[in-house]
């Protein structure tokens, strides 16, 4: 059976932070905090501070452009994962990729 590496991509934002919006924002945090860890051959779980309530389609669409060039749609959910304060939010970051 062929194992699977797994990493971890733990975002930080300023403790006042609640809400994320804006693409070239999300492209910003995306190259600072995640670009280096990213490893498109393992399962990459993005962690979202539980202190983020809410997550604009715009940031998301910027945080994962790059990603989303690298693989394309179909293979995303293999290599990424996405965890966040509550199982709502999770699939609303993840909703947002698609729409």
């Amino acid at each position: 059976m062929k194992t699977i590496n797994k990493k971890e991509v733990r975002l930080n934002f300023g403790k006042a932070t609640t809400r994320l919006a804006g693409n070239p924002y999300g492209r910003e945090v995306f190259e600072k905090q995640a670009k280096q860890i990213i490893d498109y051959n393992a399962e990459n779980t993005v962690i979202f501070p539980d202190t983020i309530e809410k997550v604009a389609s715009s940031f998301v669409q910027g945080f994962f452009a790059e990603i989303i060039e690298k693989i394309g749609y179909a293979k995303f959910d293999e290599v990424i994962k996405i965890k966040a304060q509550n199982e709502e939010l999770e699939n609303d970051i993840h909703d947002d990729l698609l729409y």
